[in-house]
């Protein structure tokens, strides 16, 4: 019996590694012509009071290109997903593309939720 539950809890630890989480769960802007996308390699979060999320922490603004940077040497091809709460100001969304562009990443997607 304690067999079993030890595989059970490698398996939860193992799978929990490979889901990737911005850190925060903001609500997301509606969109009639939202799109599903398979997941991007890197998720950014921004929260309502404009707070950026990287990997389940809070970073600030300047630092995210060279986070980006490094998630790119590891996976050349990565693209990115800004999941920015509906309330997140446009200009730090902005800002937040302009760094991302400037780690050398072509491929930016914002998320938001479809209408129906």
């Amino acid at each position: 019996m304690l067999d079993i539950v030890f595989i059970m809890l490698v398996f939860f630890v193992v799978t929990a590694s490979f889901v990737q989480q911005p850190g925060i769960d903001p609500i997301r802007p509606l969109a009639q012509t939202a799109a599903t996308k398979d997941r991007g390699n890197i998720l950014i979060a921004v929260s309502r009071t404009d707070q950026v999320w990287m990997h389940n922490k809070r970073v600030e603004l300047h630092g995210v290109r060279q986070l980006v940077e490094a998630a790119k040497v590891a996976n050349p091809e990565s693209s990115v997903v800004i999941v920015a709460d509906q309330a997140a100001s446009t200009g730090m969304v902005l800002d937040l593309m302009d760094n991302v562009r400037a780690a050398g990443v072509t491929t930016i997607a914002v998320a938001a939720e479809g209408t129906e």
